[in-house]
C-alpha cells in the first residue's frame, strides 16, 4: 500500500506539471501572437495616449481584446493580459518612449490541478517591435526611355554593348520582377547571392529571361532584348549587383516590390564601379573641331535603389556619378577681319570639356514617418529622402592664339602711340608690327552641394520623379572671355595697356557675325549638350547638384517578435 500511495503521489505530480507545461506553452504562444498583433497598431507615430486604448483587457472592443478572441484555445482559467508601450532596444526595455516603437505583452492564466488541490498561476510574455521601411530610387533609365528621348539610345546602347531601339528599351522598361523572383533563379538561388555576393553578368540575364518566361502575361519583347544583350555580356564577369541595389538580404519586404527590368540591367551593368563612354560624331556640323577627341567621361553607377528602415545605413544609395576630361582640337579656323586693325589669323587652338556630377548620396529620413496608404491618389504612401549632393562642374574652356603683321597707324589710332613710342622709339604710320594675343573663352555651370530633403508620395513618384538640382547644361549665351598673353613686336605688354587692342579682338571672336563663338563654339556647346552629356544625365536621372528621385514602395508596422 505505501508504495501504491508513492506512485499516486508521482503519478499525481506528473499530471499536474504537464498541465501547466501546457498553460505554459499556449499562453507563450498567445503572447506572442497578441504581440505582434498589437505591433501592427504602431504606425504614423501614434502616441502612448494614442494606443492606450487598444491595450486595455477591460474593454470588449480594444486591439487586445480581439486578438485574444481570435485566439481562443488557450489551456487555463482566469485569463488576463496586460500591455505595455514603449522601445526593445538590445534587450533592454524602456517604457517612457513616446511615440513608441514596440510593445510587451504579459498573459497569465490560472492552472486548476487535476489531482493534487489547489492550482497554480502562470505567466508568460512577449516583445514586438513595430518598424516600417521604404524603397526609393536615385535615377531611372526608364524615365528617358518613357518619354522617348531617342538621343538616349546611343549611350544606353555604348553601355550595354548592344544596338537596340527605343521600341525595345520600352519593353524592358515596362517587364517587372521582384528581387524575391530573381534571387530564387536556377543561377543564383538566394537573397544573400544576389544582394552581397557576386554573380556573372551573364547568368543575371539569364535568370531575368527565365523570370520572365514563368510570369503571367507577354513579355516576348522584353526577353528578346536581353537575349541580345545577353549575346556580348560573356567578357563583363562577375558584378557585386549590392553596390546599386542597397537592400538587405533579409528585408523581405522589400524583395517582394517589383522593378523594372530596364533599371536592374543598366544597374548591374555599372555594378563594375567604371565605364566609359565614346565621343563619337559630336564634331557633325561643327565647322573647325577636329576628328580627335583625347580622354573620355566615366558614368561610374546609375539607378541606384535602396530599401531599409528610415535613418539607417541600409536606406542609404549613392547619387549616379559623371565624370572626365575631353580634349578638343580646333582646327581650320577662318582669318579675322578686326575693325581698325586689319586681317588676324587664328591658329589652331585647343580645347577641355570636363565634367564632374553628382558625387552624392540619399538616406531615408524621419520624421515624418512613413506613412503607408492604400495606393490611390487620394491615400498614397509617403516617405521622406534626404539628397545630399557634392560640389559639381560643368564647364568647356577653348584656348586661342590670334596673331597677324599690323600697321603702327592702326595700333597709334587705337590708342598705343605712347606705348609703341615707349617700346619701339619713333615708328612710322606704315610700318608693321607683329600682334600676337592669347585669349581664353570659357562656359562654365558650377554648383556649391548642398541638402534637399525630398518628400515623395506613391502615387505618383513611382512613374514621376521628385527633382532636385537642375537640368544638366551649358549656356552658351554665358561665355566668359579672358586675355592670358599679348605681345606686339615680340614685347610683352601688360594686359591693361593692350586693352584697346585686346578688346576689339575678343569683341570680333565672340560678338561680330563671324565670330568663332557663334560659329564654332555654340554649336559644339549645342551639341555637347544634346549629343553627349546631356542624353547621359537624362539616361540615369541625374540632375545638376541632384537627381530624380523615385517612390518604390514601402512596408508599414511589420512586426516582429524581438524576445
Amino acid at each position: 500500500m505505501f508504495i501504491l500511495g508513492v506512485l499516486m503521489g508521482v503519478a499525481a505530480l506528473v499530471v499536474d506539471l504537464g498541465m501547466e507545461r501546457v498553460t505554459r506553452a499556449d499562453l507563450q504562444a498567445l503572447a506572442d501572437v497578441v504581440a505582434l498583433d498589437l505591433a501592427r497598431e504602431i504606425h504614423d507615430d501614434r502616441t502612448q495616449a494614442d494606443l492606450s486604448a487598444e491595450g486595455d483587457w477591460s474593454s470588449s472592443s480594444s486591439a487586445v481584446r480581439e486578438s485574444a478572441a481570435r485566439n481562443p484555445d488557450v489551456f487555463g482559467e482566469n485569463l488576463r493580459i496586460e500591455v505595455d508601450w514603449g522601445s526593445y532596444d538590445e534587450g533592454v526595455w524602456d517604457t517612457a518612449t513616446d511615440p513608441p516603437s514596440a510593445v510587451w505583452v504579459t498573459v497569465s492564466a490560472d492552472t486548476d490541478y487535476a489531482v493534487a488541490s489547489g492550482s497554480g498561476d502562470v505567466t508568460r510574455s512577449a516583445y514586438a517591435v513595430a518598424s516600417s521601411s521604404a524603397c526609393y530610387r536615385l535615377g531611372s533609365f526608364t524615365a528617358a526611355i518613357r518619354s522617348d528621348d531617342s538621343t538616349v539610345l546611343k549611350p544606353l546602347n555604348h553601355l550595354l554593348g548592344v544596338n537596340l531601339d527605343l521600341a525595345s528599351y520600352r519593353a524592358l522598361a515596362d517587364a517587372k520582377v521582384t528581387l524575391g523572383d530573381l534571387a530564387s533563379a536556377s543561377r543564383i538561388g538566394s537573397p544573400e547571392k544576389l544582394l552581397t555576393g557576386t554573380v556573372t553578368y551573364a547568368d543575371l540575364i539569364l535568370d531575368m529571361v527565365d523570370v520572365l518566361s514563368n510570369a503571367p502575361g507577354s513579355n516576348a519583347a522584353a526577353i528578346d532584348a536581353l537575349k541580345a544583350i545577353h549575346a556580348v555580356a560573356g567578357p563583363i564577369g562577375s558584378i557585386a549587383l549590392g553596390d546599386v541595389l542597397h537592400v538587405a538580404p533579409t528585408d523581405r519586404a522589400a524583395l517582394d516590390i517589383a522593378l523594372n527590368v530596364l533599371d536592374i540591367v543598366g544597374a548591374a551593368r555599372l555594378a563594375t564601379g567604371e565605364h566609359f563612354l565614346k565621343v563619337e560624331n559630336i564634331q557633325a556640323g561643327v565647322p573647325g573641331v577636329g576628328y580627335q577627341f583625347t580622354g573620355g567621361i566615366a558614368l561610374v553607377s546609375a539607378a541606384q535603389l535602396a530599401c531599409g528602415k528610415p535613418n539607417s545605413p541600409e536606406s542609404v544609395a549613392r547619387n549616379a556619378q559623371l565624370n572626365g576630361t575631353l580634349g578638343i582640337a580646333f582646327v581650320n579656323l577662318p582669318s579675322l577681319n578686326v575693325p581698325g586693325v586689319g586681317t588676324l589669323q587664328t591658329d589652331k587652338g585647343t580645347g577641355s570639356l570636363a565634367v564632374n556630377l553628382a558625387d552624392g548620396y540619399g538616406q531615408l529620413v524621419a520624421p515624418p514617418a512613413v506613412h503607408c496608404g492604400d495606393g490611390t491618389a487620394a491615400n498614397p504612401h509617403t516617405y521622406s529622402v534626404r539628397v545630399q549632393t557634392q560640389p559639381a562642374s560643368y564647364s568647356l574652356g577653348s584656348e586661342l592664339q590670334v596673331n597677324g603683321d599690323v600697321q603702327v597707324g592702326n595700333l597709334q589710332d587705337l590708342g598705343l602711340a605712347e606705348l609703341l613710342k615707349a617700346l619701339f622709339g619713333d615708328l612710322k604710320r606704315n610700318d608693321k608690327l607683329t600682334v600676337d594675343v592669347k585669349v581664353r573663352l570659357d562656359v562654365t555651370t558650377t554648383d556649391p552641394g548642398g541638402a534637399d530633403t525630398v518628400n515623395l508620395q506613391m502615387p505618383p513618384n513611382d512613374e514621376t520623379p521628385v527633382e532636385t538640382g537642375s537640368a544638366v547644361y551649358l549656356d552658351p549665351r554665358n561665355v566668359v572671355p579672358t586675355v592670358t598673353e599679348v605681345t606686339i613686336g615680340g614685347k610683352t605688354i601688360s594686359l591693361i595697356d593692350a586693352k584697346p587692342l585686346t578688346d576689339t579682338i575678343v569683341n570680333e571672336l565672340t560678338t561680330a557675325g563671324n565670330a568663332f563663338v557663334s560659329k564654332t563654339l555654340v554649336p559644339l556647346i549645342d551639341n555637347i549638350n544634346n549629343m553627349l552629356i546631356g542624353p547621359v544625365a537624362r539616361m540615369v536621372g541625374l540632375r545638376f547638384g541632384g537627381a530624380d528621385v523615385y517612390a518604390a514602395g514601402a512596408v508599414c508596422a511589420k512586426p516582429e517578435l524581438w524576445g
